[in-house]
């Protein structure tokens, strides 16, 4: 029986407006860059990946989100070879945090709102687990899905990231005392850090991703049609069949 089903955040339930590297163009526009946004896209992985090793989770124990990211950009522009001084890259890098924080940014996934509907008529805890920094709370205010979540743990204020089981049990524990990982469900995009991370912490999980059978093929691990899905509306009439708690007063 669930009794919580948690939810990762961005490519799961939200995703961008366009690439990243699509986004950053055109704000670096504003401020004089012009740059290439292939460019911009191999520059921005590599500086994230650098970032990571040297300063993981967003700076959370250390330099804080917002030089985290104000570093990133500025390595993000100059390794796509834009000649900028730093005073110009942080304007434009504060001006993309910003724009980041809002709605202006990102999209709700087609079917997003039907499967939050779904799950929210049912009584159990529902909540999301996000690898984000705390601006997430804000963005899902705008984009008007907020409600739906009785918690939403992030791994920049947990000082845990998926997939290490640390931040499933603050989920857990968020939830309140009638929840155990047998009862918990967790529905993510990322193999790895979402599907197989829940699997280890004893809980239920759903893969949604448009390629789950790639993914599947390259980690080496058979695809499992009960459990993985190409879409939050194909997973949506699934949810039906999950044994869920008789609402209070019920027969």
């Amino acid at each position: 029986m669930l009794r919580l089903i948690t939810l990762d955040a961005t490519n799961t339930i939200l995703k961008f407006k366009g690439s990243v590297a699509e986004q950053y163009a055109a704000i670096g526009k504003l401020y004089g860059l012009n740059p290439d946004p292939q460019k911009l896209t191999t520059a921005f992985r590599l500086s994230f990946k650098k970032l990571e090793q040297e300063a993981p989770n967003f700076g959370a124990e250390g330099i804080g989100c917002q030089k985290w990211w104000l570093s990133l950009v500025s390595g993000t522009f100059r390794g796509a070879t834009c000649s900028a001084d730093d005073a110009t890259l942080e304007l434009v890098g504060h001006h993309l945090i910003k724009h980041f924080s809002s709605s202006s940014a990102y999209e709700l996934h087609e079917g997003s709102v039907q499967l939050l509907e779904k799950i929210c008529s049912q009584p159990i805890k529902v909540g999301i687990i996000s690898n984000s920094d705390d601006r997430l709370e804000g963005i899902l205010l705008q984009l008007g899905i907020r409600h739906y979540f009785d918690f939403v743990v992030t791994s920049y204020n947990v000082r845990s990231a998926k997939p290490n089981p640390v931040i499933f049990q603050v989920a857990l524990d968020s939830a309140g005392t009638c929840v155990s990982p047998a009862t918990a469900l967790h529905i993510g995009d990322d193999l790895k850090r979402d599907y197989l991370a829940a699997k280890a912490c004893g809980w239920n999980s759903i893969l949604v991703s448009s390629n789950h059978q790639q993914k599947c093929e390259e980690a080496c691990i058979s695809f499992d049609q009960t459990s993985m899905f190409s879409s939050l509306k194909e997973l949506i009439p699934v949810i039906e069949s999950f044994n869920f708690p008789k609402p209070k007063g019920s027969l």
